[in-house]
């Protein structure tokens, strides 16, 4: 089900991309200020893979922020992240059962294309580079306890906003981690996910 909702995401923002890009065109240009952005804030679901089950399906909580010249639909993209979840376990998670949480954060570089600058509906499609820390244990001191790691991966997300006002956004995003590789309490995995989130932001 979490496949079909991230395929569905990025397929629907290719399609408006390309469709609003095609409308955009034909509109005569504004003048336009030196410099727009996007401010916005995620919050949502992450899926990992089995190897973290029944810690697999963590809250997150991020921020992502982009920026160009006004003229560019190619802006930079940086992006924040953090996700966690805690439960009783009695299966191993990375060689630990009890009261366990795992904890994620993650810095971001890339690309995102914003094709569309002037409708109601704002499809966009990005791409780059991450570093992901990852631990595991009874409490978030696991980094110090040695029971956590970090690694450098590649991200791809897709989603849409709409424009409601001047500067308001609200949409969806679907993201998808690859490549990450991290070792906890001497057993090796990965921090691999697909993730929906609702957004809610600002331009600029």
């Amino acid at each position: 089900m979490k496949n079909w909702i991230i395929a569905s995401l990025f397929v629907c923002a290719s399609l408006l991309a390309g469709s609003a890009a095609a409308q955009e065109q034909q509109q005569p240009q504004a003048q336009e200020q030196d410099m727009d952005g996007n401010v916005q804030f995620l919050i949502g679901q992450r899926y990992l893979g089995d190897v973290w089950s029944p810690l697999d399906e963590p809250m997150m909580f991020g921020m992502n922020i982009d920026f160009a010249p006004a003229s560019s639909p190619v802006h930079v993209a940086l992006g924040f992240s953090m996700a966690w979840d805690k439960q009783d376990v009695g299966t191993p998670v990375f060689g630990k059962t009890g009261d366990l949480q795992n904890g994620f954060f993650e810095f971001s570089t890339g690309f995102v294309w914003l094709p569309v600058k002037k409708a109601f509906v704002r499809p966009y499609l990005g791409a780059g580079v991450l570093i992901l820390g990852a631990g595991v244990g009874s409490n978030f001191d696991f980094w110090d306890a040695g029971d956590g790691d970090h690694s450098f991966g590649f991200y791809a997300n897709g989603g849409v906003f709409f424009k409601v006002g001047e500067s308001f956004n609200i949409g969806f995003d679907g993201r998808v981690v690859r490549g990450t590789e991290v070792t906890l309490s001497g057993q090796e995995g990965d921090a691999d996910y697909e993730q929906v989130s609702m957004l809610i932001g600002f331009s600029f």
